[in-house]
């Protein structure tokens, strides 16, 4: 630990504490750092960070709410080591990792 750490604050890592599908299809979470979280399926489905939904050399988003089925839902949820979650959707798209970063910044728009 250099001088700088030892001076700068350091910003707590908020990560997920309890993380559920609900009979919606929207994924609940309850972070430790008291917030919780509700992200109705559809909605996260449009914001999938995956090179298929987003282009990887410009950043534009390709797939978006206006390509996403009303009735897409959740199959399955796992989780991708210890920063992320994989969902497999209704629509066959299972290719997306949420890290929990991600799904902060969506928490926090």
């Amino acid at each position: 630990m250099g001088l700088l750490d030892k001076i700068k604050p350091q910003k707590p890592i908020v990560r997920p504490a309890d993380l559920s599908l609900d009979d919606a299809g929207a994924l609940n979470i309850r972070w430790d750092d008291g917030k919780e979280s509700t992200f109705p399926a559809k909605w996260l489905r449009a914001r999938c960070p995956c090179a298929e939904c987003v282009e990887e050399w410009s950043g534009k988003r390709v797939v978006g709410d206006e390509q996403v089925a009303p009735d897409v839902k959740p199959r399955g949820m796992q989780q991708v080591g210890n920063y992320a979650i994989r969902l497999d959707w209704s629509d066959g798209h299972s290719t997306g990792i949420y890290s929990w970063d991600y799904l902060l910044k969506l928490r926090d728009g």
